[in-house]
This record gives structure tokens, C-alpha cells and sequence, in this order.
């Protein structure tokens, strides 16, 4: 933590080793998805506050922008791992769409 932070003297940050690390599983309404025109901007916003380092909020985007262009401008140079999260968590919506469609065509 940086010095000014009010517990930089109490916290401390720690990276897990390989074997430690887990997968969180976010609780509450489930995340936007990007192929949903309605509730795009909502996807923009929530995936630059996951994946784009960021202490306050106005270092998210510029104020002239759009969060669909701050995306967009954070996507051109995101890690490949980072884009390969994006892409599965998008598969993971079209995989419950299929499950969804399966089990529905099931009931007729």
C-alpha cells in the first residue's frame, strides 16, 4: 500500500503462490454480458473496475469518454490473459444459453 493509505501501517498485500490461488465467485446479480446492446456500457464499466488497475475511480476513464470507449482503449493493450478471461466468461453465458435452449426443446 502506498504511504498516504490509512492502513498502509496496519495491511499488507501478499501474492499467493501458484497453488494457493482460487477462483472467486462473485455473489449478487450476475455480470453483464457483452453481446447485450442494453446493458453494455454496465459490462464496460464493471470489467475496467476488474481488470484494469485503477485507485480511484476517475483513473478508470477520461471524463470526455464513454465507457464503452474506455474500454475499448484499455482493450488494445490488455495482457492475453486478460482477454482470455473476457472470452470465457462470455462463453460461460453462451454455454448456459445452450443448457437453457437444451432443456426447454426437452420439455416440448
Amino acid at each position: 500500500l502506498q504511504p498516504e493509505h490509512q492502513q498502509s501501517q496496519t495491511h499488507l498485500l501478499q501474492l499467493l503462490k501458484p497453488a494457493d490461488r482460487v477462483v472467486p465467485v462473485p455473489i449478487g446479480p450476475g455480470l453483464p454480458r457483452r453481446d447485450r446492446p442494453e446493458v453494455y456500457d454496465r459490462y464496460c464499466r464493471l470489467m475496467l473496475i476488474l481488470f484494469k488497475p485503477w485507485r480511484t475511480p476517475s483513473t478508470l476513464r477520461c471524463p470526455s469518454q464513454t465507457w464503452s470507449e474506455a474500454f475499448d482503449d484499455f482493450l488494445q493493450n490488455a495482457s492475453p490473459n486478460v482477454l482470455k478471461i473476457l472470452t470465457n466468461m462470455q462463453i460461460l453465458h453462451e454455454c448456459k444459453d445452450s443448457r437453457d435452449d437444451h432443456f426447454a426443446e426437452r420439455r416440448r
